[in-house]
């Protein structure tokens, strides 16, 4: 069955048809950054961990029960040098690192929680209620 397009729809069509050749290559670079980041394994999972409070390592570790400590470790270092979360050392009793959100960091979360509402959305339009991935996994 065959869906008309949405006044919305049409607007987004229309946005893209207009899109000259140099928008077309110069836009399709930020995605790539965007994909590079959120696309990886852990990326999103380590980000939401740290902007929910889970400062130290330990307590990612245990919010991500699944995930190694050298993923973690290397995921932590990635989202560090792209300065969507910052790492302060720590020295007392115990030496140890905790980690916060940048507000780059947690400005992604508007493109995560983008992505959540399309894929919620094809999902339903897709298998109704039902919980099937349309990839197979």
């Amino acid at each position: 069955m065959k869906q008309e397009p949405l006044p919305d729809d049409l607007q987004l069509l229309n946005r893209i048809q207009k899109m000259d050749e140099k928008e077309l290559s110069t836009g399709i670079v930020p995605i790539h950054d965007v994909i590079d980041i959120i696309g990886s394994r852990w990326k999103v999972e380590i980000l939401t961990g740290v902007a929910r409070g889970h400062c130290r390592f330990s307590e990612l570790k245990n919010f991500l029960y699944d995930i190694s400590e050298k993923m973690l470790a290397a995921g932590l270092r990635q989202l560090t040098e792209l300065q969507l979360i910052e790492r302060t050392d720590r020295y007392g009793y115990t030496n140890r690192a905790e980690y916060r959100i940048t507000t780059q960091g947690l400005r992604l979360f508007n493109v995560i929680f983008a992505m959540q509402e399309w894929g919620e959305s094809y999902r339903t339009a897709l298998f109704g209620n039902d919980n099937h991935s349309p990839i197979g996994k």
